[in-house]
């Protein structure tokens, strides 16, 4: 008999795997490793980012969010802007290439994953958003 957690990982790696496969994924940034997509994307997912909430949710000490952050400048994934209130700070911004890159990646991820739970009744993913939303506030 299988566990929750063994489930979940093979449901897990089955989506991923959809998604990384799939025909309509951009392949617009060639060279991103893993770790650097994920990076990117927490980038993405933060309003105005800098360099302190960049480390914070990616859980990462300062230093090493500087690295990464000056690589990927580096790159020209990204350019700051000094805060007009506090020049100790800067913000980060994407390139217009990475925003088009994570919206659509966003946009297929979410596709793969209804195409996913479509085999659900309504009342069933009803209970499975609340069920992971739970889960969520937790983590």
């Amino acid at each position: 008999m299988e566990t929750i957690s063994q489930t979940f990982s093979e449901l897990y790696d089955k989506i991923l795997i959809r998604y990384e496969n799939s025909s309509e994924r951009s392949r617009q940034v060639p060279d991103l490793s893993a770790s650097d997509e994920q990076y990117i994307n927490f980038l993405y997912e933060l309003d105005q980012p800098t360099l302190t909430s960049f480390a914070e949710k990616s859980q990462i000490s300062k230093p090493a969010a500087t690295r990464i952050i000056q690589r990927f400048l580096k790159k020209g994934y990204l350019s700051k802007q000094p805060s007009s209130q506090d020049k100790r700070v800067s913000y980060l911004h994407l390139s217009q290439q990475l925003r088009a890159y994570c919206q659509n990646s966003y946009h297929l991820f979410d596709q793969v994953f209804l195409q996913t739970i479509s085999v659900l009744s309504p009342a069933e993913r009803t209970q499975l958003a609340y069920l992971m939303d739970k889960v969520n506030q937790q983590l």
